[in-house]
């Protein structure tokens, strides 16, 4: 492992393309580079302290419990910051906690939900004195890429993402039914592919928030989304008059790994 250094390099994998920064003391010196793994990230790094966020086996705290308190951990070459886990609903949180460690670290006592949309999972998280109290976790975006008959990568139509939003939300039971509408719709040439998508996204997430409902309701809420993600949510949080503050997540992600390296390194 390589000996704490003022230059060193964050990663993250669970972002789409992955991406890799190279870090000077606590800030980027640049924009992200794209990777295809972590095999290549550690060639990027050329020998300097290669930080991430956790995997599978990574030391965990459970819940409640503060991501300040998370300590990195060396795995190879690697280190990983600790891991946050829930026993009920079980969750186990891994990149979400680098997003939620950099907003604190900016927001200290500040109270209320994070919503952080990902490729793999979306977390729910409410948050006191600077604290993660309790998760939900939602695989949304990999439902929605398994259910839609085009690419997620099309544009979306917030105004299409809406009316099924609003069935599901209010019947949740409903969803395979307008599922299924979209889908024969698009097949017999009645929606493009942008409203197809949009639709699917509004009936996936009418059940994330009817599920997830005590998560905004009323609640003090910012939203850490990757770009990709991000107009999906704020259309179906606006559609309920949510109001809702959009934070910049690579900026997050930066800001929590360099507070955990900024620590060991005191440590070490």
């Amino acid at each position: 492992m390589s000996q704490p250094s003022d230059t060193w390099f964050a990663f993250d994998d669970s972002h789409r393309p992955a991406r890799i920064w190279r870090m000077v003391r606590t800030a980027p010196d640049g924009p992200a580079e794209v990777v295809a793994g972590l095999d290549e990230a550690r060639k990027v790094a050329l020998g300097h302290p290669l930080v991430t966020h956790a995997h599978a086996v990574t030391p965990a705290l459970p819940l409640p419990a503060a991501p300040a308190d998370l300590n990195l951990h060396a795995d190879g070459d690697t280190l990983r910051l600790g891991a946050l886990t829930q026993a009920q609903p079980h969750t186990r949180l891994c990149a979400a906690v680098s997003k939620i460690r950099g907003f604190l670290q900016v927001n200290k006592d500040w109270d209320g939900v994070l919503c952080l949309p990902g490729f793999a999972t979306t977390v729910w998280a409410l948050i006191s004195a600077n604290e993660v109290v309790s998760v939900l976790s939602f695989t949304t975006a990999p439902l929605v890429e398994a259910l839609s008959p085009v690419a997620a990568s099309a544009s979306i139509d917030s105004d299409a993402l809406i009316s099924p939003l609003q069935d599901v939300i209010s019947k949740p039971e409903t969803l395979g039914l307008r599922l299924a509408e979209s889908r024969s719709l698009w097949a017999a040439g009645e929606l493009n592919d942008a409203a197809v998508l949009s639709q699917t996204w509004g009936a996936a997430l009418g059940a994330e928030l009817a599920a997830a409902r005590a998560y905004w309701l009323g609640q003090n809420l910012a939203l850490i989304a990757p770009s990709a993600l991000a107009a999906p949510y704020k259309a179906a949080l606006s559609s309920q008059y949510v109001p809702f503050t959009e934070v910049d997540e690579a900026q997050m992600t930066i800001k929590g790994l360099a507070s955990a390296y900024a620590y060991f390194k005191t440590e070490t």
